[in-house]
């Protein structure tokens, strides 16, 4: 896909054309990464604190197990592109990596990471990662909560009729944690 090109002839960043008009709110995209399957949750949130945070949508971007990792990421890639084009957030808030015993699993993880980081940069969003167990203890108030019980939690902070799939209410409970949190503008990590 090319970039977009000024009048002048000269690249521009593909979040010019993601202007939308002024928000009152804070629209934040969380993201679960994963080479397979990576998990998202868009929020609003409002108010001193973010004492008003509303659902706006959330799901998975899959790629096909059979196909090798390069081409699983490009995919991943894509179906994110087209989200922040679609949902147009204001920020980004992921999972940072954690360190697990299977080496592959970690390196894996590293590079859904890299495609997200990347995205997210063409667009000139902000992306603050947390560890889990910070996601965790935001969320459902201590650091070793369950997929179960994320899930649950997502539900009733977001008055949703049904519990999301684990990937999607992850991201949700991500972008919740950042909506609490709340870092200064202009911090990444």
């Amino acid at each position: 896909m090319p970039r977009p090109t000024s009048p002048a002839g000269r690249r521009t960043s593909p979040r010019a054309s993601l202007r939308a008009s002024p928000r009152a709110s804070l629209r934040i995209l969380g993201i679960d990464p994963g080479s397979l399957r990576l998990g998202y949750g868009v929020i609003e949130c409002a108010g001193a604190g973010a004492s008003t945070v509303r659902y706006v949508e959330c799901g998975v971007i899959s790629a096909s197990a059979r196909d090798g990792r390069s081409v699983r990421l490009g995919e991943i890639g894509r179906g994110l592109r087209d989200l922040i084009e679609e949902v147009r957030p204001d920020v980004v808030a992921m999972e940072e990596a954690f360190f697990g015993i299977n080496v592959q699993s970690t390196l894996a993880l590293g590079e859904a990471r890299g495609v997200a980081l990347f995205v997210a940069s063409e667009y000139g969003l902000l992306v603050t990662g947390y560890p889990p167990a910070t996601v965790k203890k935001t969320v459902v108030g201590h650091g070793r909560a369950t997929k179960d019980q994320i899930g649950y939690l997502v539900r009733a902070l977001l008055s949703l009729r049904r519990t999301p799939e684990p990937d999607a209410a992850d991201a949700l409970a991500i972008a919740i944690c950042h909506a609490r949190c709340q870092p200064t503008r202009g911090k990444s990590r």
